[in-house]
């Protein structure tokens, strides 16, 4: 426990930083497809789709970003599912 004391507030801070910097980046790891996916839908959806259509489908009349992504991250893990060859790669 002593070398813990010498860290201090800024050490505790740094070694915070840095477990956050490791859970970001293996999430990014494991939904990076889906959240670019996702993003490029969120952007695009207005240009192709009506606001009556938009508003049909999710019950506003913008496209909620966090709908789009479970919805891609959960189609990845069905295609996946239904290709078992590929779950290695």
């Amino acid at each position: 426990m002593a070398h813990v004391r010498s860290l201090g507030l800024i050490g505790s801070l740094l070694a915070m930083m840095t477990l956050l910097a490791a859970v970001a980046v293996s999430l990014l790891m494991l939904f990076g497809k889906a959240l670019a996916a996702a993003l490029l839908v969120k952007l695009l959806w207005p240009s192709v789709f009506s606001v009556e259509f938009t508003r049909w489908v999710f019950g506003s009349e913008s496209v909620p970003f966090w709908k789009v992504f479970l919805l891609l991250a959960a189609g990845s893990v069905v295609a996946k599912m239904l290709r078992p060859a590929s779950w290695g790669r």
